[in-house]
């Protein structure tokens, strides 16, 4: 894990105020390369790790893996976030709805809390939404569209009122391009 207090405290006292923490997806599987040559570039940003205990047929060992797989946080301001792109190994920023995904400083201390803990992490993917949620699709075909969520889990559906026909209608959604819609 490499956070902003372990690389040098002027990089991060220099970005510390006009400048947000941006989620970025690398290529699979190198997420620790990425940190290391952000470190290297002297680029402000957080990878969270977790131990595990992992069982292989002759032994045991504890690794350090992402808390979150394929995803690293990078600390900059906004005309610069090409300029991580120089360390090779990633894809694209994080969009949600549309926009890049950021993260607050509240959010990154909780996600740092999460790392510390002894006990086992798990991260569910998507947004919090649960059976009989009302929500609106942000992206594809059915963008715009409002309904009610039926399941909850991997095989979620948005069922749609058609009211002038007396019925409804049941889609298949990709949960991560929904949000909810508050009361």
């Amino acid at each position: 894990m490499t956070a902003p207090e372990k690389q040098n405290s002027s990089v991060y006292r220099a970005t510390k105020d006009s400048s947000k923490w941006y989620v970025l997806i690398t290529k699979p599987r190198a997420e620790k390369q990425v940190s290391k040559r952000f470190t290297e570039m002297g680029i402000c940003h957080f990878l969270p790790m977790q131990k595990q205990l992992r069982q292989w047929h002759d032994r045991r060992k504890w690794v350090e893996i992402p808390l979150f797989n394929h995803y690293i946080f990078v600390k900059t301001q906004n005309h610069l976030r090409s300029k991580v792109f120089e360390a090779g190994g990633l894809i694209k920023y994080l969009f949600i709805g549309g926009e890049i995904g950021t993260l607050t400083e509240e959010e990154v201390h909780r996600i740092r809390l999460l790392c510390s803990s002894s006990k086992p992490v798990t991260v569910q993917e998507g947004v919090n939404l649960g059976a009989g949620d009302e929500v609106e699709i942000l992206e594809g075909h059915f963008a715009g569209m409002r309904g009610i969520l039926l399941q909850d889990g991997d095989n979620q559906k948005l069922k749609l009122s058609i009211g002038g026909l007396g019925c409804f209608a049941t889609v298949a959604i990709d949960k991560t391009t929904v949000k909810k819609i508050s009361a």
